[in-house]
């Protein structure tokens, strides 16, 4: 069963057992019940758009090559 649907099965207004309780019996961290995933910021998402499109272009590229065309050609710091 996934994490996602583990989190479904957990009912707060349940009175009889708390939501640790409940996590525990279906063995779910109760941690990851109340953990809110960030999404991925803007910029993250453009560099990896670029790398994406390089890469479709240039399967070969390795990291440092990679690196360098993001840094030298699209002038993106880091």
């Amino acid at each position: 069963m996934s994490l996602e649907e583990k989190r479904r099965l957990v009912c707060p207004p349940y009175r009889k057992l708390s939501i640790y309780q409940q996590c525990r019996v279906i063995e779910l961290p109760s941690s990851s019940y109340y953990f809110k995933p960030k999404g991925e910021s803007l910029y993250n998402q453009r560099v990896m758009k670029a790398i994406d499109r390089k890469f479709l272009d240039c399967p070969f590229y390795g990291v440092e090559r990679m690196t360098a065309y993001l840094k030298m050609d699209l002038r993106y710091p880091r």
